[in-house]
């Protein structure tokens, strides 16, 4: 043991656990999971202190290089991994040129970067390599100096390879220490293959800790590494799984994914050591902290139909909510403790049976407060208007098409209409969307997307998708566990290559992210190289268009004013027939019963006794018919749909109103910060 690291005062005094956020975790959100095991391992008696040392981090490189891997690079360049690459496998043959060379040509139309194109990103991606190569040291002796004797990492998206790189520093800076890595990234084989490759680090968990923490850290301060397998809680590899000195295992079997289910007895997450850190930290001018809550796991749908993209919640799709009493608690729990009412829910998808039961109560506190939420699609006109109520502003839906063909290929369970329909809701009632469109999907037709880019012009007033992005084989989708039947052959993204010193069948037991196309970025596959997809490239275009008329200052409009005998129409659209119309009687009613999307067919019987009108097949043939021309309705999946928003178009949330928090990335944003600011942010 080193000097640096010798501490009696801090073996007694400081934390006997050390569980660390690395980059690139968000900057603006506490980590949910080590908040979560802290407070479990305190009701245990286990003192812990949580690290977020993705501050610490952004500290030394700036906001705009940390974001730009965190926020802002596709996720098939793992730049972020590639970061600290050098830091966790110093032996490693280098193969650095090549990786920037590569991402130099696959970047040269980056938005991020301007007419640069590929050449200032390598010279960020250089710096943030020198700067994560000596950050790994100055970390290691941070962690250590706080005297805990051990030391955890989570690891979800890019935090795996600077997670390995401070375990492997703080092993060889003081042997004695215990080593843990868990989250997403060591689920089943690739928690045993993390185990099997990187020997330095003792336990690796797979799945859910919260049942096993406490008493996997009791086990290891009290015998270290000296743990039999028949000790270990179902889930957990550790050093009695490890043949040899080397750290090879022979023939060991991928963990089970260990699984929570009572959430309700779970402690409310604790941030205190996160604010701590935020408060004290240069940045704190820069970052608009939000506060991650948990209400559920796995996914309702997923049980019955796994959507066929999905590998969210790895080898369990099982779904278990909180109570609504206990939702409440821990909300205000936690604005209390923190002051601070923005909430990003983590949940993969809102308990719908929450619409009857806590949604209202939320509604009924009439707080100041704003959540986010993933929710499915097919949501009715109530249910938007119960979100806006209950405080939901923000939501990501599973949208991911508006083509009822393409969705029947991802076992969506919902229609191209019923998306089209939450598009207007949530126009009207001011709810925000976070949605892309998906394409490339095994047996899909590029005539799918034909017909879809008919139809993008006639929507450029409603809320447009982050953009038109290929399909990603994940492990654990379905596309991932059936790849032979469905007769696809699946490789590692190329990336993995230059960011791990490892044999191909380790390479897949390590990778998330797999392609078709090992020779191809995924990035290539999806942005361009489809001239043989004429519907793609016209779906592409047009939602360029809807994405850049949306984003002006003042985007278009179509919506209407009833005023009882007229219904008073404006259109802004560029594909508008023109700028204001005025319908009575039949075309009035015929507008108005659009607005539910009905069946053709059942048009007329829906005018006779919703509206007192009685009109021959052919009125209302020619009434459809004009509303059609005019790009008032569009006529999908059978059904007529309205694309008209009923009345004053409410105000969409911006950017920096998203309740997950917000890095102003220049000095203009942060003077925002004193403005937007809840009252007593940070404070405890």
């Amino acid at each position: 043991m080193t000097d640096e690291t010798e501490s009696a005062a801090g073996r007694h005094s400081g934390p006997a656990v050390c569980l660390v956020s690395m980059p690139f975790a968000q900057l603006q959100l506490p980590s949910l999971a080590l908040g979560l095991l802290q407070g479990i391992l305190g009701r245990a008696g286990v003192n812990a202190a949580v690290i977020p040392a993705n501050l610490w981090f952004a500290e030394r490189v700036g906001v705009r290089l940390y974001e730009l891997c965190s926020r802002f690079a596709p996720t098939e360049f793992l730049m972020g991994e590639w970061s600290f690459a050098a830091a966790a496998f110093p032996d490693a043959r280098n193969r650095d040129e090549e990786y920037l060379r590569w991402l130099a040509a696959e970047t040269t139309t980056s938005p991020l970067y301007d007419d640069e194109g590929g050449e200032r990103l390598v010279a960020d991606l250089r710096s943030l390599r020198a700067a994560a190569t000596e950050f790994i040291d100055v970390a290691a002796r941070r962690v250590l100096a706080t005297g805990a004797r051990v030391v955890g990492c989570t690891s979800t998206f890019e935090q795996h390879v600077a997670s390995l790189a401070l375990l492997r520093r703080i092993r060889e800076l003081d042997p004695d220490v215990i080593t843990m890595l868990g989250g997403a990234n060591c689920e089943t084989v690739m928690g045993l293959t993390t185990h099997r490759c990187f020997h330095w680090v003792d336990y690796v968990v797979s799945g859910e800790a919260d049942g096993l923490i406490a008493d996997l850290c009791k086990l290891t301060l009290s015998r270290g590494r000296d743990v039999t397998p028949g000790e270990l809680p179902a889930g957990v590899l550790g050093p009695c799984h490890r043949d040899g000195v080397d750290g090879q295992a022979a023939g060991r079997a991928a963990p089970a994914r260990a699984m929570f289910r009572d959430l309700d007895s779970l402690p409310s997450p604790v941030f205190d050591d996160y604010f701590d850190a935020l408060a004290a930290s240069p940045l704190r001018t820069s970052i608009k902290p939000g506060l991650p809550l948990e209400t559920s796991r796995g996914c309702w749908w997923g049980d019955r139909h796994q959507c066929t993209f999905c590998g969210l919640n790895g080898s369990s799709l099982a779904f278990r909510s909180k109570s609504p009493d206990r939702v409440l608690a821990e909300l205000h729990d936690l604005e209390e403790r923190y002051g601070i009412t923005d909430f990003e829910v983590v949940d993969n998808i809102l308990d719908m049976t929450y619409f009857t039961t806590l949604l209202p109560s939320l509604a009924g506190e009439a707080a100041q407060r704003r959540l986010f939420y993933e929710v499915k699609a097919n949501l009715s006109r109530k249910q938007v208007e119960s979100l806006i109520r209950a405080g939901v502003t923000w939501v990501q839906p599973g949208i991911e098409s508006l083509h009822t063909e393409v969705l029947r290929l991802m076992d969506k369970g919902v229609r191209g209409w019923q998306n089209i329909q939450l598009l207007k809701w949530a126009r009207e009632f001011g709810l925000r969307l976070s949605w892309s469109l998906l394409w490339g999907f095994p047996g899909e037709s590029d005539e799918y997307y034909v017909q879809m880019a008919r139809w993008l012009p006639a929507l450029e007033h409603l809320q447009a998708p982050s953009g038109l992005i290929r399909l990603r084989y994940d492990r654990y989708s379905v596309y991932h566990e059936r790849a032979q039947q469905m007769g696809l052959v699946l490789f590692p993204i190329r990336a993995m290559s230059y960011v791990y010193p490892v044999c191909p069948a380790d390479l897949d037991g390590l990778s998330y992210f797999f392609t078709t196309e090992p020779g191809r970025a995924l990035l290539e596959e999806r942005k361009g190289r489809t001239d043989h997809r004429p519907g793609v490239q016209a779906v592409r275009e047009a939602t360029h268009c809807w994405k850049t008329e949306f984003g002006t200052g003042l985007p278009p409009v179509l919506s209407s004013t009833d005023l009882g005998g007229a219904l008073d129409i404006v259109d802004t659209r560029r594909c508008a027939r023109a700028s204001r119309f005025t319908l009575r009687g039949l075309a009035r009613a015929v507008c108005l019963a659009c607005d539910d999307a009905p069946r053709a067919d059942k048009l007329a019987e829906i005018l006779r006794t919703g509206h007192g009108l009685s009109a021959s097949d052919d009125e209302v043939v020619d009434a459809v018919g004009q509303l059609v021309s005019d790009l008032l309705v569009l006529p999908i999946d059978g059904r007529l749909v309205s694309l008209i928003v009923r009345n004053h178009l409410p105000r969409l949330p911006d950017k920096t109103d998203f309740p997950g928090g917000y890095v102003y990335q220049n000095e203009t944003d942060a003077s925002l910060l004193a403005i937007r600011q809840p009252a007593g942010a940070g404070s405890r």
